[in-house]
This record gives C-alpha cells, sequence and structure tokens, in this order.
C-alpha cells in the first residue's frame, strides 16, 4: 500500500487532447525514476487499460521491479474507463467485431502510443495490460496485419467468440518477438481449452513468440490482478533480468552435451559469448541500449572462476576493464585469470595496475597489494 501510494504522489495526471475521439481523455503517466538523468536513454511503454484500478499495482510493480533490474524502467500510463469501459468494450454479436465506438477506443490508444512516442524517449517496445473485457479488446489488435504491441499481459480475460476461434492461429502468424502472457483464477476454465499442452508444442519452434498461460491457483476474479501482474511483467521482460549462476550452469551443460564427444569444439557457445548475445537482444527486443551491467559481469566472473576456465576469466577481466576503466574489477579479475594459468609476473602487472583505480564490489586496494605481495613471494620461491 505504501508503494502504491508513494507510485500515485509521483504520477503525472494529464489531459489528453484527443482527434479520434473528439474530446480529451484523462490519462496518469509515470515517469521512470531516472530519466532526468539519462538523456540518451530510451524506456519501453506500458499502457494500462481500466486505469482507473489497475494503474497504481501496474506502475507500483514496474518501479519496483526496474528498482531491483529485474525489468527496465518504463513508462506506465493509465486510462481511465470507470464511466465509460462497457461502451469501449463493446462487440457485435453477429459480425463478432467491435462496435464502432469500440474502434474509436482502439484508435484512441493508438493515437495515445504515438503521442507518447513523440514528446518522450519512448523505446519501440510496447505491451497493453488489460483485463476481462478490455483484456478481450485488446486481443483484437492481433486481428491486424501488423500487431501494434509487442507484448500483451491478460488478466482474467473474457473472449469473445471470434477470439477464442481464431486467437492460436493469429499468434501463431506473428513474425517480430512478441510475448503473449494470460492469467486467470483456477476455476477459470474457457483458457484451458484454448491454450492446451498440444497448443504449446505448437509454439515450441518459434522462437520469436513467447507464450504462457497461467493459471494462479488459490485466487478469484478480484484478487487474480495481485499476482498475475508482477508474474506477467518478469515473463514479458525475462531476457532483460539479472544473470543467474544457475542459468549458465544448465546452458553450459546443455552446450557441453551437443559437443559430447566430438573433437572440434571451436564452435561451442563459451559463457563471455552468451552474456553478449543477452545484450544484443535487450537492445533487439525492448529498444533498449545498455552497457554490460557490473553486477552481471561479476556473477559470470565468479561462475567462470568456480571452473577453473582461467583463459575465458582473462577475456571478462579485459571486457570489465572496458565497461567500467575507472574501477579496478575488471584488472582485478584479470589478474586472477593470469594467476590461475600460473603467469604470475603478469598477474602483478594486472594487480598494480587495479591498484590505481577506484574499488569496486567489495575489493579493496588493500586486497589488491594483498594479491601482489602474495605473487611475489611465489615468485621468488
Amino acid at each position: 500500500l505504501l508503494l502504491f501510494q508513494i507510485v500515485a504522489s509521483q504520477a503525472l495526471y494529464r489531459s489528453f487532447p484527443s482527434d479520434v475521439l473528439g474530446k480529451d481523455r484523462n490519462v496518469k503517466i509515470l515517469k521512470p525514476r531516472n530519466y532526468a538523468q539519462n538523456p540518451e536513454k530510451t524506456y519501453p511503454l506500458i499502457i494500462v487499460l481500466d486505469g482507473d484500478y489497475l494503474f497504481e499495482p501496474v506502475a507500483g510493480t514496474v518501479d519496483y521491479l526496474s528498482y531491483w533490474d529485474q525489468m527496465p524502467e518504463s513508462f506506465v500510463v493509465g486510462i481511465n474507463q470507470r464511466e465509460s469501459r462497457y461502451d469501449e468494450s463493446e462487440i457485435n454479436r453477429e459480425s463478432g467485431f467491435p462496435e464502432a465506438q469500440t474502434m474509436k477506443f482502439m484508435d484512441f490508444v493508438m493515437e495515445l502510443k504515438q503521442t507518447m512516442e513523440d514528446e518522450y524517449r519512448v523505446a519501440p517496445f510496447t505491451v497493453i495490460v488489460a483485463k476481462d473485457i478490455t483484456a478481450n479488446i485488446a486481443s483484437y489488435y492481433l486481428m491486424r496485419k501488423k500487431i501494434p504491441v509487442n507484448a500483451l499481459l491478460q488478466i482474467d480475460p473474457d473472449y469473445s467468440t471470434l477470439i477464442q476461434q481464431n486467437l492460436i492461429n493469429k499468434l501463431s502468424q506473428l513474425e517480430e518477438y512478441n510475448y503473449f502472457y494470460v492469467a486467470t483464477p483456477e476455476s477459470n476454465n474457457t483458457l484451458s481449452e484454448l491454450i492446451t499442452e498440444e497448443t504449446d508444442s505448437l509454439f515450441a519452434t518459434k522462437k520469436n513468440l513467447n507464450l504462457k498461460y497461467d493459471k494462479i491457483e488459490d485466487t478469484n476474479k478480484y484478487n487474480v490482478s495481485a499476482h498475475a501482474i508482477p508474474r506477467g511483467l518478469q515473463f514479458i521482460f525475462q531476457e532483460y533480468s539479472l544473470i543467474e549462476g544457475e542459468k549458465l550452469l544448465e546452458a553450459d551443460l546443455a552446450e557441453e552435451a551437443k559437443y559430447e564427444g566430438k573433437e572440434n569444439k571451436k564452435d561451442m557457445v563459451k559463457v563471455i559469448d552468451r552474456i553478449l548475445e543477452k545484450y544484443e537482444m535487450i537492445k533487439e527486443v525492448y529498444g533498449v541500449d545498455m552497457k554490460l551491467r557490473l553486477v552481471d559481469l561479476v556473477t559470470v566472473a565468479e561462475y567462470v572462476e568456480s571452473k577453473k576456465d582461467w583463459d575465458q576469466l582473462i577475456d571478462i577481466g579485459v571486457l570489465a576493464n572496458k565497461e567500467y576503466p575507472d574501477l579496478l574489477y575488471g584488472r582485478y579479475v584479470e589478474g586472477l585469470g593470469y594467476e590461475g594459468i600460473g603467469r604470475n609476473s603478469r598477474a602483478i602487472k594486472s594487480f598494480n595496475a587495479a591498484y590505481g583505480l577506484q574499488p569496486a564490489v567489495g575489493i579493496t586496494k588493500d586486497d589488491v597489494l594483498d594479491k601482489v605481495e602474495l605473487l611475489q613471494i611465489k615468485e621468488k620461491d
């Protein structure tokens, strides 16, 4: 509750003049915490339908997850639909398509998206969060040839017949990198008939499509949102999250299994290649161009050191020094690598270079001096 209150105090309340609707429309905007401090950075856009009650939980979760680097800082825009959600979600029973007023609202959402892109540094990655009938309306963007959003976070959706009949087929036709997360209470069986194990296997080979159906236990139609929002956002931004040592081990074991018994292993993907690929994907998928996080470099270095892969540890040290030239960490890791392969004089050179730089991640200049002294003793022996 305190988090939501803080977010509410940070939110910008604004009236958008809409050419599509022919009137002004009230929205709430949460700007990224460090927007002003990063004039070159761009940020994903999260549009929240039913913003009168979903904006605060979404904005609070985004603020929290981005603080811990589990997702990028993002713009959150909530559209107030307290008085209009039923008119703006109405479906023609005969054709199965949205009524005129609903189509206007869908066009307004895209108008709002364009305005945000024109006025702020918004990355080319858009998420729409919606619940029950508004989630159904958000699904109609899939019926267009080029889907104008990159991710849909749908909470207990009340799908119309047309969407139920076409959802899986339309998802299978998506060519861009997309995320589709849908959550329901345990009692909902409609989605279980749509998204089955067969559906999951159908999309298994489509690397661009990330689909997840989350039937959340011990929830109902009222409290399911509180569980679905953080789970959905973490799923959508899974490529961005911090590197974990366990996942590095799993990926390494899988890579080694592919080359087991083969003499030529030069094409094996190394850990350092994997971290570089991760950041390329963050840029490609989310439109967020960022330097390697120091915490990720530390995780990778510790993992490689535990494997005693000294040559790769040296490469990671060089990379860390390139990304953070003012910090001693890169030179220190480089020194550990040279020490590991028995090149003590070269290790001393790296540690001496580290001594002139700033302490980082708990490593002090005294730690560097201790390393130099121990290696000098070894050299004399």
